[in-house]
């Protein structure tokens, strides 16, 4: 870079102050951080040499028009883009670098990248840009093997970018992820950030060796892999062949969050979920889907994933503890479930009122069978007393708009209970007549059929009146 950088963009802005173009020139390059690089005096000794070509080809260069233009024609206008074309060749230095590694495999951005750890930050050089990542928009770092189908011992680092924290661009396409592959069997040889040494070794342990020692760098927290005690497909494999749209990939479930690859990458901690719901899981498809409904009220739909893998899924859910179910429909079951609940309660209370109501002893009716013994014990006084409390109890049971129906029925009971003295004092009469020895007694000769009958209607009466009695 020159030395007379900052004044290369003053004496631009002097050579394009009268062209229509001038000001959208100079803010451009303000824009893209070129104002301080050598690109402004670049362009102010093009424009010099296309002006002295002009008045050497031409006598006198003609005077600027009324918009400013110099010479015979405009300059083309630049835009930010193409300044940052034009700035290709402008990089940051890597000399205050902490470790770079060279020659590295990106899946994002694609290609073979360079990587670079400074002290606040990480920077990825393609063909084109330099991508720099705060480490403070790095939330996760995945290490995925186990990759379902590989046969070459493949290993990904997956950098998850926080879109909330900044805004990753790579040319106009944003970043959702950084996602290093190499392979289990690969060795990186690389300064150590911390100074003092290097970190040598297979290149999965390295990147991360190296990630987790810069100082204030990326959380140790945020490292997580797969886990078979969590999650392991019917091949024994860290992931499951899916679905995004269109996109096929592999998803692994990791024991705090979800993950897919290759492309689009997806990372979803298990705190954004609400709940998943798995369609199709128990038809007769080859295939089924799962939907991870958020918490921001979105949807991630991880489509066409194979029916045996079903089981293995299910169950790493209930290892997470991630609630099943939609949760469009979770607060109507609740909802649902209450009513049910309030109106089995009022069923209850109502049978309880009921059951308080023929528990109350001034609504029963009177048993005359439940107290025959009692009668038979207690005699004459027991019978009519029992009676006095049936016709009051019958009284209170029908309630004061039957009291005089109940009067004349007591009327007719107190006439039953005469009637019934009247046929025991006369029983009791022949009882205490057979006992004194009064009874007729009749020989063989003059005994006759007058006799028979008047035997047996004394024996029907006394039966009869002992019937009454009981």
């Amino acid at each position: 870079m020159s030395e007379n950088a900052g004044g290369g963009m003053q004496a631009l802005r002097k050579e394009v102050a009268g062209c229509p173009t001038g000001a959208r020139l100079a803010a451009a390059l303000e824009s893209a951080s070129l104002a301080n690089s050598d690109i402004p005096s670049l362009i102010t000794a093009v424009i010099g040499e296309k002006l002295a070509a002009s008045g050497s080809a031409g006598g006198t260069a003609k005077p600027a028009a009324a918009g400013g233009a110099v010479g015979g024609s405009a300059p083309a206008p630049v835009t930010a883009a193409g300044a940052a074309a034009a700035a290709g060749a402008e990089r940051q230095a890597l000399d205050s670098a902490l470790c770079v590694a060279d020659g590295l495999s990106f899946l994002h951005p694609r290609g073979k990248q360079q990587l670079a750890l400074f002290s606040d930050r990480l920077l990825v050089r393609t063909a084109k840009s330099d991508i720099t990542v705060p480490y403070g928009a790095i939330k996760h770092v995945a290490i995925i093997d186990s990759i379902p189908g590989d046969t070459k011992g493949k290993v990904l680092l997956y950098l998850h970018i926080d879109s909330d924290h900044t805004k990753v661009m790579n040319g106009k396409t944003q970043l959702a992820a950084v996602v290093i592959q190499t392979t289990a069997d690969a060795q990186l040889d690389v300064a150590h950030p911390q100074g003092g040494g290097r970190l040598q070794g297979a290149a999965p342990v390295v990147l991360c060796q190296a990630l987790g020692a810069v100082p204030n760098g990326v959380d140790p927290t945020c490292f997580v892999s797969p886990d078979a005690a969590y999650f392991q497909s019917a091949n024994k494999a860290a992931g499951v062949r899916a679905h995004v749209k269109a996109k096929d990939g592999f998803l692994y479930p990791l024991p705090t969050a979800l993950c897919f690859l290759d492309s689009p990458a997806v990372f979803l901690s298990h705190s954004a979920i609400r709940s998943v719901e798995l369609m199709r899981a128990g038809g007769a498809s080859s295939t089924f889907d799962m939907v991870l409904h958020l918490k921001s009220g979105k949807q991630q739909e991880f489509t066409f994933i194979a029916r045996q893998e079903a089981p293995a899924i299910e169950d790493y859910l209930r290892k997470c503890r991630l609630p099943l179910g939609a949760a469009a429909s979770s607060d109507e079951e609740d909802g649902a479930e209450g009513e049910e609940e309030g109106e089995e309660g009022s069923r209850g209370a109502a049978a309880e009122a009921e059951d308080e109501d023929s528990d109350d002893p001034e609504d029963e009716d009177f048993d005359p069978s439940s107290s025959s013994d009692e009668d038979e014990e207690e005699g004459e006084g027991g019978s009519q007393q029992q009676q006095q409390q049936r016709s009051g109890g019958s009284k209170r049971s029908r309630g004061p708009a039957a009291e005089a129906g109940a009067e004349e029925e007591e009327d007719e009971g107190e006439e039953e209970d005469e009637e019934e003295e009247a046929e025991e004092s006369s029983s009791e009469e022949e009882d205490s007549s057979d006992n004194e020895g009064s009874v007729e007694l009749v020989s063989e000769e003059g005994f006759t059929l007058d006799h028979l009958e008047s035997a047996l209607s004394e024996e029907t009466s006394g039966r009869r009146a002992k019937r009454q009695r009981t």
